[in-house]
This record gives C-alpha cells, structure tokens and sequence, in this order.
C-alpha cells in the first residue's frame, strides 16, 4: 500500500474496532458487573479540574490513541490488505499497543485527583504482571513460524492453526490479553474503587479519544489473537477479509464472555498468577513448541 492508501486504511480499522467493540460488550456486560473501559463517559460536556497538569491531562488521550493507530498498521486482514507488512510485525505491535499503558499512566497522574493518580501506579504494576508471559505467548507463534512478520505467521497456519499445535500458547495468549486490555478480571485501572479511573475526569472531545482508544485496543488484542492462534485470512468459500473480521468479533466475544466467568483480580493476584504460573507455563510452552520444531512438527 501508498503512504495515503495505508493511513485511511489504518484510521478505518481503528474507527471499525472502536464501533464494534462499543456496540458488542454493552451486551455481554450485565448491569451489575463492573464494565471497566467500557464504563460510560461524557463526550457532550467537558471536565474542568483546577489542579490538572497543563500538558500531561490533555495529551494522555492521544497518546492511547496513538498507541492504538500504531498498533492498527501491522494487522492484516489480506496477504496485501495490510497497512505496512513490517519484518518486526509481532515485536512492534508488543511495544506500540503499551503507548495505551503510557497514556493512562500520564492522565491519572496529569488529572492530580485522588483516584485519577491511583491509576498511574496502578496501570504500571499491571503492566509488569503481563508483559513477560504475553512475549512468550508470542514466541510461540514466532517460532514455529519462522517469522516476526504478521503476515508470514499467518501463511505459516495455511495447513493448520497454531492453536491445534499449541493450545497452552492460545490460552496463554487470552489471558494476558485480558489483562493488556484491561477487561475482566483484570480491571484495577477502572475499578469502582478509584471511582472508574480516568473516566469521570474527562469529558467533551478527550472523554470521546478516551472511548476510542479503550474500546480500539481491545479490538487489536483480538485481532491479533486470530493472527498468531486462528489462522488470520486462512478460511474456505468466504474471502480472506470476511474471514479475519468473523475470527476477530468471536475472539472479542470470547474474551468478554471469559473474563467475565472470574472475580475481578487486585493487582497483588495479578503479578502473583503471573510470575508464578504464567511465566512458567509460558516458558513450557517455548520448549516444547522448539521440541516439536525438531521432530519436524508444524509448517515445513
């Protein structure tokens, strides 16, 4: 794709994934369960807070939505539909997504409220409980595919999914994407406790970027879910496309279904099913995808 061609075709995904994400978990969401980043926000009216950094609070919500746009550029949804096939594909979209992380963080500590500034430490330490074991959920992929390209690991499962080869790794995979997504269980940053976060500090055109961006990440986690596990495009009858949307809407389902069968999780749970369970198992899981790759089992 052109420079122009790419970009409208970056901001359509994201605006795509916003949409479908905010119409789909007001659903699946119950009216007692905490909703998280799907908690309401107030685009029509603006918030004044008199104590709010003069740069951090209105920068936070373009550097969420940024992280999600970057992110956006490496999904494909076609051997050619792709906003940029970059050789680094599965390592960028790790690094670009936590610029969501980074937005967070600089709106709870830019707001200067009591709760706003509790999601900064918080935000940081649930991004240490997943991404470790959300790299070896990738490793996986990576190696049986040969390739860090997003649309290589996809041509990789033309004969078969990753996710028969490799089940641990696909579990693995869900649950740190719920966490980088921060849905349920995994909704410290948003709990009722600190009165939602950084919801309730942001209103008019900010508020807006807000839903954007959390409702557009959750999107990308899922997408990328049918990337590395569910064989992208790979389909018979239905086009290439049809087919990414259709894996990427019942991993979103699956995902809010899922998170929402467990009590949320405190940050302390977190990091302790991380470095006790996930890691190890994540680690499990390399070898015996390298034990597989020597007996000559997967993609040739």
């Amino acid at each position: 794709m052109g420079v122009a061609t790419a970009s409208l075709f970056t901001l359509a995904i994201i605006l795509a994934g916003a949409a479908l994400t905010a119409l789909l978990e007001p659903r699946l969401y119950g009216k007692a369960r905490e909703r998280g980043p799907a908690t309401a926000v107030s685009p029509r009216q603006d918030v004044i807070l008199p104590n709010a950094d003069r740069w951090l609070y209105p920068v936070a919500p373009i550097v969420a939505l940024l992280g999600v746009a970057l992110a956006s550029v490496v999904i494909p949804f076609g051997p050619q539909l792709i906003g940029a096939d970059l050789g680094i594909g599965a390592f960028y979209i790790i690094v670009v997504v936590d610029f969501v992380v980074l937005g967070l963080a600089l709106g709870g500590w830019g707001a200067n409220t009591r709760h706003a500034v509790e999601v900064y430490y918080r935000i940081t330490a649930q991004l240490v409980a997943y991404v470790v074991p959300l790299g070896l959920a990738y490793i996986g992929a990576i190696m049986m595919a040969r390739s860090l390209s997003t649309v290589a690991i996809v041509e990789a499962q033309s004969g078969l999914w990753f996710i028969v080869l490799q089940p641990i790794g696909f579990a693995l995979y869900v649950i740190t994407a719920l966490m980088q997504s921060y849905r349920a269980p995994f909704l410290e940053p948003f709990a009722r406790s600190i009165d939602h976060g950084v919801l309730p500090v942001y209103g008019g055109s900010k508020a807006l970027l807000w839903r954007i961006a959390l409702a557009g990440v959750l999107f990308i986690v899922a997408a990328m879910g049918a990337v590395l596990y569910l064989g992208g495009w790979q389909g018979p009858l239905l086009p290439g496309p049809l087919w990414m949307v259709i894996k990427t809407f019942a991993m979103m389902i699956f995902l809010i279904w899922l998170g929402g069968k467990v009590r949320p999780l405190s940050v302390a749970e977190m990091l302790a099913l991380s470095w006790k369970i996930l890691i190890p198992v994540g680690m499990v899981n390399v070898l015996i995808v390298g034990a597989m790759i020597l007996l000559g089992i997967g993609p040739s």
